[in-house]
């Protein structure tokens, strides 16, 4: 067992230093500057000002999941259109999501946590519902990515979407446990903080119904200083009542 265990560290710091070292090469790769038609430098001045819109085949690189062949794609892109590293890597999709985001929808690990040691400004990037990659990894309950975001930076756990939901909030709609026990390790203070609707994680999880979910979000007390937050007059518990959770009363 203890040499399985080896074997998966050894393969695990292979593909980063792998992987690291190439990324790190583009990074202080000169882009030329070559003389080029009129007609030529028109295009490529449109194909810098659509530069934002992502490379299509970067998105399926991700999707396929190989972080090797995610790098491969970045350095032919790199050469291909002449933008740099940190171009590339600010594209979106139409919707907004950046690759980290992408990777953290389909729970990519390895290439979500390449994405985020290079391009840790990422983290905090949000799409056109202003959610970030970890609200996108708590939604598609990828408890893994939402454990590598967690460990690159702090303060990930208080931003919010449009609708003013933490990663937590998602996670509890989501009803996913192990995300939701991740989210908890980093910060239990966000079980108590409302969104716009006045719906806090602990009274979402309340609607819901899910016992083991109420059961550990009531591991984080509200401050004895301070009401329990109510939604519309209903504290969590009254919720649960009026959703008639017999299993939670």
């Amino acid at each position: 067992m203890d040499n399985v265990q080896t074997s998966v560290e050894a393969n695990d710091q292979e593909w980063k230093q792998r992987c690291n070292k190439r990324m790190e090469k583009l990074k202080i790769t000169r882009i030329p500057i070559r003389d080029v038609p009129l007609q030529k430098g028109l295009e490529q001045e449109k194909l810098h000002e659509e530069k934002h819109i992502m490379n299509f085949e970067l998105y399926e690189a991700v999707e396929n999941g190989n972080v090797d062949m995610f790098v491969d794609v970045v350095e032919q892109v790199f050469t291909n259109t002449e933008l740099t590293l940190f171009a590339i890597f600010d594209q979106v999709t139409p919707s907004g999501d950046s690759l980290l985001h992408v990777a953290a929808d389909l729970g990519r690990e390895q290439i979500a946590e390449l994405i985020a040691y290079h391009f840790p400004g990422l983290l905090f990037g949000t799409n056109i519902k202003r959610d970030t990659a970890l609200h996108a990894a708590a939604r598609f309950k990828n408890s893994n990515v939402i454990k590598i975001i967690l460990s690159q930076v702090e303060g990930l756990t208080k931003l919010t979407n449009a609708n003013g939901d933490t990663p937590l909030h998602v996670a509890v709609c989501s009803r996913h446990l192990s995300a939701i026990t991740e989210l908890l390790l980093a910060d239990s203070h966000v079980v108590h903080y409302l969104n716009n609707s006045g719906k806090s994680p602990l009274y979402l999880a309340a609607i819901t119904g899910d016992v083991d979910i109420l059961d550990l979000l009531l591991q984080t007390p509200f401050p004895s200083n301070k009401p329990l937050p109510q939604c519309h007059g209903n504290s969590p518990l009254h919720a649960a009542i009026f959703e008639r959770n017999s299993g939670i009363c």
